[in-house]
């Protein structure tokens, strides 16, 4: 172009991380950007406040200002003309640069500001001490993340999409079926793409998580990286509890130039392109695409005159997995070795809400400047995969003045020829399964599991499935079959949709996801497996019921003679009840209220042994589980302990009175009364633990144990294990007669036939359990 001065230069960037002492309150987000603003005149090369006569204050929700911009403009003593912004959206910097770059270009502007900060890190700091941060600006109480049923139809909140964290899952669930991809797969792709986001976050001064978390880390739930909403761990999320700031100065190039700032600092503002899809999530054509997304990106690049392999760096939002899978499936991916970040992306950099994207051109300007790269894009979307906008930053002059553009007129008409879709508040009937939410609580339980269906005719509708029904959210999660496109029912219970999986397409009792695990092994024996590791196996409601619901399974099942009781996690069997539910009455209401006393299990009437496969500890309730098993095997280096009287309560799940029944007296008083843990080789000597094994050879050593057993005859098996029960209850006469009862039930069965009739062949007997 023959005037480049016209041209809009970025010449100033700021950012600032805050992370107060212990205890200390942190910078309020009007300092946040007080400090990121003068970092940026400094930046500039200084004086540049004094000239901006346009202010950009990104929306931010930490603290309730009456007038941000008024507070900003007052504590950096400008006069500039400030920019209407409205609303909380991560596509908003990106825009608000586009537009002061194209306001610069054309005249109307010499010099303007973008800027914005959050710090919820210190607001949660203050909560968790009870008190409001010390210090900041006087503005009435603030509000914890506002409740995302402001932003969602009544529909949608009533079954539980209101959240980003729940949303966004519609579409990571929806793309990956429209792949072909299995689970496993997709979470692979997911990691991968994360663990490029940590490795650049990990050489970011600015970034709040520096760990550099690998594709392993990233994948693998634990206590620090526990289930968010399916398939989303911690790690995949964007981390909004941190304390940043960033600020922007654009002026042309001939006013920078004019003011002595070096051209090798320069960095241009090319076009940019914007797009919004329908504001009601329920109501778009689908969720493995996403039109106005591809639009913004591809008419930006087109815009400047580039293909997606042509660009040196990017940066491509990452509040969730599914905005960088869908926007990089937009544009073809970027070449080979280049990142889809130069910040580190919102779950490492850090994600102060709409905010974040400044953060990325103040990145995306040090990467230009630093010659790294020539030519970067910026993509940021904002509310429930609703806003987008792209922009191109040059190292070298445009050859034309930017322009951002409006798609959405575009958009509307590439829909128009298809039908708009038909929502249903209420419907009862068969469905197909479009996508779908599975919600996890704190624990990593499963806490909600949502349905986005569409019935025989084309609409669509929502429903909840029953936060008991196991087996089908172990369908939804355990990755073993694909959900989308099954069928079931949806019926009206209590004015709520609830949907139903048909029969034939749910796995079985037990199957993997499922919160108490059964596998069926060769001699009669099922291993069953508590499979609640992120807390340690502890025993709520959830646990209990389905432990009791396994009960019900292995009791009615032939193939099945003895059962091996094991723990998902190495290093503990059981901790006992979940305190949790102390501190809730209703929870532990529900608890108490379950068959079979706690856990479902240890007053639970069991014809078949049980035989607890004890790996680490063994406490409180975990102990009264092993204590309410006929046999124990336990790992040479386990521990037990009944330290409920250190928690002001006593083991009354049967730990005081099963304990002294097979311990010595005194042992079972120390035990009791001191809440100290035992050794397993201690509860060997006194013949309480049955074997000792390594602990890798626990399970095993339970099997083969458990197969002898299984061995001999169903009914005398059965028989006498209800006779050993009643053992140290009734009186000898009473035994003796309820002996010769059974024994005498036992003689007119087949199994005893056989029995004889193999020791006589000398032969293994085939018994049948009749």
């Amino acid at each position: 172009m023959e005037n480049l001065d016209l041209l809009p230069v970025i010449i100033g960037v700021g950012d600032i991380t805050d992370r107060p002492d212990k205890g200390q309150s942190g910078l309020e987000p009007l300092r946040l950007i007080e400090a990121a603003a003068r970092a940026a005149d400094a930046d500039a090369g200084g004086g540049w406040l004094a000239k901006l006569d346009r202010l950009y204050v990104v929306p931010q929700l930490t603290w309730p200002y009456a007038d941000l911009p008024g507070l900003v403009s007052s504590a950096l003593g400008i006069a500039p003309t400030v920019i209407p912004t409205e609303g909380i959206s991560g596509d908003s910097p990106v825009r608000y640069l586009s537009q002061a770059a194209v306001e610069i270009a054309s005249g109307k502007s010499m010099a303007a500001l973008i800027c914005g900060a959050e710090a919820f890190g210190s607001l949660r700091a203050a909560a968790a001490q009870r008190k409001a941060p010390d210090g900041w600006t006087p503005g009435g109480k603030a509000a914890p993340l506002i409740d995302g049923s402001s932003y969602v139809t009544k529909l949608a909140a009533r079954y539980g999409l209101k959240d980003p964290t729940e949303v966004y899952t519609l579409y990571e669930n929806a793309l990956r079926a429209a792949n072909g991809q299995s689970a496993e797969a997709s979470t692979a792709e997911s990691a991968a793409l994360w663990a490029q986001y940590a490795a650049v976050a990990a050489s970011n001064a600015y970034a709040w998580d520096r760990a550099g978390h690998d594709a392993t880390a990233i994948a693998t739930a634990s206590s620090k990286n526990r289930p968010i909403s399916y398939p989303y761990l911690k790690r995949m999320v964007a981390q909004l509890y941190v304390n940043q700031g960033a600020a922007v100065i654009v002026t042309s190039r001939g006013a920078a130039l004019a003011a002595g700032v070096p051209e090798s600092r320069l960095v241009y503002v090319g076009s940019g392109a914007g797009a919004s899809d329908i504001d009601d999530f329920l109501s778009r054509p689908g969720y493995a695409e996403c039109l106005p997304m591809e639009l913004a990106l591809t008419e930006a690049l087109k815009a400047n005159g580039l293909a997606a392999q042509q660009l040196d760096a990017a940066e491509i939002y990452s509040c969730f997995p599914c905005i960088p899978k869908l926007a990089l499936r937009a544009i073809g991916g970027l070449r080979d070795g280049v990142a889809p970040s130069v910040t580190g992306g919102l779950s490492f950099f850090g994600g102060p809400l709409g905010d974040f994207m400044s953060h990325a051109i103040t990145s995306m300007t040090r990467v230009l400047r630093d010659g790294h790269a020539d030519t970067g894009l910026l993509y940021g979307n904002g509310g429930y995969v609703t806003k987008h906008f792209a922009a191109v930053l040059l190292r070298q002059p445009p050859k034309v003045l930017p322009v951002s553009l409006d798609l959405n007129e575009a958009v509307a008409a590439r829909r128009a020829a298809a039908p708009a879709i038909r929502l249903l508040e209420a419907y009862e009937g068969p469905a197909t399964v479009e996508t779908y939410l599975v919600k996890h609580d704190g624990s990593g339980d499963p806490q909600l599991a949502t349905i986005v269906a569409r019935t025989p005719d084309g609409a669509r509708t929502v429903a909840t499935i029953h936060p008991h029904d196991y087996r089908a959210q172990a369908l939804l999660i355990n990755g073993a079959h694909e959900p989308i496109g099954l069928a079931g029912q949806i019926a009206l219970v209590g004015g709520q949709m609830q949907w139903t999986f048909d029969e034939a397409v749910l796995p079985p009792v037990g199957a993997p996801g499922s919160p108490v695990l059964l596998e069926r092994r060769e001699g009669f024996v099922a291993v069953v497996t508590l499979n609640r590791p992120l807390r340690m196996n502890s025993v709520n409601a959830r646990l209990a019921r389905a432990i009791a619901e396994i009960i019900k399974v292995t009791e009615a099942d032939p193939a099945i003679r003895v059962v091996v009781f094991a723990s998902s996690r190495p290093d503990v069997f059981c901790a006992g009840l979940d305190l949790s539910a102390l501190s809730n009455p209703r929870a532990l209401q529900e608890l108490m209220s379950i068959e079979g006393g706690f856990a479902g299990y240890v007053n639970a009437v069991r014809s078949k042994p049980w035989i607890a496969a004890v790996r680490g500890q063994a406490l409180g309730g975990g102990f009264e589980l092993a204590l309410a098993s006929e046999l124990i095997v336990a790992a040479d280096d386990s521990q037990f302990g009944l330290p409920e009287v250190k928690r002001g309560i006593i083991a009354a799940a049967g730990g005081v009175a099963r304990l002294p029944r097979t311990l010595p007296r005194n042992l079972a008083a120390q035990a009791v009364l001191t809440g100290e843990p035992m050794s397993a080789e201690l509860l060997h000597r006194h013949g309480l633990v049955n074997a000792l094994a390594p602990a890798d050879q626990v399970i095993d050593t339970a099997v083969a144990l458990a197969q002898r057993v299984a061995a001999n005859a169903p009914l005398a098996i059965a028989e006498s294990l209800k006779l050993l029960k009643l053992g140290v209850d009734v009186t000898d006469a009473e035994l003796s007669r309820l002996s010769m009862e059974a024994g005498a039930r036992l003689m007119g069965t087949a199994d005893a036939r056989e029995g004889g009739q193999a020791f006589m062949e000398k032969r293994a007997p085939a018994w049948k359990g009749k």
